[in-house]
């Protein structure tokens, strides 16, 4: 179980959570530097399991107790209790009905080949040019 020498209370864009560490200088310059205001964090006065280091900040009071609310239950969290008292539960996500089994994929039908149109003669002009060709060469030659 990991143990810790800094805790305290952070916001960044709206959203608070409690925050641990080991170091307060970086800790603090890091958190800072990601826009986190307010910043709140304390020197523990010994090696501190998330949940201890919560009730620590709740004894200390002061300003931590404007978030005590999120401290209590962030350590019930890390105690493995859930604390219903401190926020509503989350609806269960509605039940999507079961899957039917997997079909065979069905095949398409196989594509027909298409079927080329009768040309008429007297519409397609090579036709027409190749069977005056032919004529004239059935022709007998005048000399």
């Amino acid at each position: 179980m990991s143990k810790f020498t800094v805790a305290g209370v952070s916001t960044q864009h709206g959203i608070t959570k409690v925050r641990f560490a080991n170091d307060i200088v970086s800790r603090t310059k890091i958190l800072a530097k990601g826009g986190h205001s307010p910043l709140e964090l304390v020197e523990l006065p010994k090696l501190m399991t998330k949940a201890e280091a919560c009730q620590h900040l709740l004894d200390l009071g002061g300003v931590f107790n404007q978030w005590a609310e999120l401290i209590i239950e962030t350590q019930g969290k890390k105690e493995g209790n859930t604390v219903a008292a401190t926020k509503p539960a989350k609806k269960a996500p509605a039940k999507t009905p079961a899957k039917a089994p997997a079909k065979a994929p069905v095949k398409a039908p196989a594509k027909q080949p298409k079927i080329a149109k009768p040309v008429k003669a007297e519409d397609d002009l090579e036709i027409t040019e190749i069977k005056t060709l032919a004529e004239v060469m059935a022709e007998p030659a005048l000399v």
